[in-house]
């Protein structure tokens, strides 16, 4: 192994560097993994943007990623050197209350990437190893990666208590919202109604179970789901992308004792969002907030990638080299060429 590794230090706002730094050493209870790929997420911006509420510079962004063991701490006995992994993007600690609630993503003492260590945009990385699971010898570095995603995507599934035969609205096309239709759609709902503003995001969304597409810049998503629910409106809204007018259709279109689900960071941290309480109470309408997800739904979304339940080929759009980061964030920030996935797979 090389004493020295690239990696992309993140030194402000906007202000990145591309430098030569120690391969860390693993504690006793640490794992160094020897990163294969690492996908950008829209949360990679907000802490360029410095509009995370967490953001601490300098840092290494990069929460969604797969490798192999290159060492392990002492203590570490679930893996080895050799294995092929990925991993939580934070560590929980196993011993709060809502740690042995299984509450993970609430645990009081979370350490989480890039606010308390470094992620993935380098050639090496090093994570508690509570955060890591093995995948299998048939699954890709590249479909790996998306576990992190995808587990996102399970969450807020498994909040919103789908039944079958219910009607289920997704809206935004992006990729949790593209890998949420499919974890929705094991659910058996009657219908999943995908809504964005791209068509070849729409036509994924087809490819990935959605029953109905709308493109909100063509039609009236109100017309339209009414239409397609014969009235009913919709029982869960997963809301994956958008801002303040996702807010006034969920309150309009939400069928009563419907659920609103509400994935979607706001662009800006203080942003508020108001709601129609006559609405509200008139509809038993509930609203649930989800922010990250627990380490059995972790689990539970890699095994859906690895049985190959779940369609990632359409949802990567690009693959770039680390040193050619810039190139990979605008086309991330600008949407070029139909991005919608876009991951580094070459490090040194």
């Amino acid at each position: 192994m090389k004493d020295r590794m690239k990696a992309l230090i993140l030194k402000g706002v906007r202000d990145f560097e591309l430098k030569e730094i120690p391969v860390p050493e693993a504690g006793p209870n640490d794992v160094l993994l020897r990163i294969k790929a690492a996908a950008i997420c829209h949360t990679d911006f907000s802490v360029m943007d410095k509009q995370h509420a967490w953001t601490k510079y300098p840092c290494v962004l990069g929460h969604e990623f797969s490798g192999v063991v290159e060492e392990c701490g002492a203590g570490v006995t679930h893996v080895k050197p050799g294995d092929r992994v990925t991993a939580l993007a934070y560590s929980y600690c196993g011993i709060c209350e809502n740690c042995r609630r299984g509450i993970h993503a609430g645990c009081e003492n979370s350490i989480a990437i890039p606010f308390h260590y470094d992620g993935a945009y380098q050639e090496y990385m090093l994570t508690p190893a509570v955060t890591v699971y093995k995948i299998s010898d048939g699954t890709s570095f590249e479909y790996a990666a998306m576990t992190e995603p995808l587990a996102n995507a399970y969450s807020i599934v498994d909040r919103a208590k789908i039944y079958p035969g219910e009607k289920v609205a997704v809206i935004g096309p992006g990729p949790i919202g593209l890998f949420a239709v499919q974890v929705a759609a094991l659910k058996q709902p009657d219908a999943i109604i995908m809504s964005g503003t791209r068509d070849e995001r729409l036509d994924i969304a087809r490819r990935c179970g959605a029953t109905h597409t709308i493109n909100i810049r063509k039609e009236d998503p109100y017309k339209k789901i009414m239409e397609i629910t014969d009235g009913h409106g919709a029982d869960v809204i997963l809301y994956c992308g958008g801002g303040q007018e996702v807010w006034d259709l969920a309150e309009n279109v939400l069928a009563p004792f419907g659920r609103f689900i509400i994935e979607a960071v706001p662009p800006k941290v203080d942003d508020r969002y108001p709601v129609t309480a006559f609405k509200f109470l008139e509809k038993s309408m509930t609203y649930t907030g989800v922010s990250g997800y627990d380490a059995s739904q972790f689990g539970l979304a890699l095994k859906l990638i690895e049985n190959r339940k779940i369609i990632i080929d359409p949802i990567i759009t690009h693959r770039f080299s680390l040193d050619n980061y810039q190139e990979a964030f605008d086309t991330v920030e600008n949407r070029q060429g139909g991005a919608i996935k876009v991951l580094f797979n070459s490090f040194c």
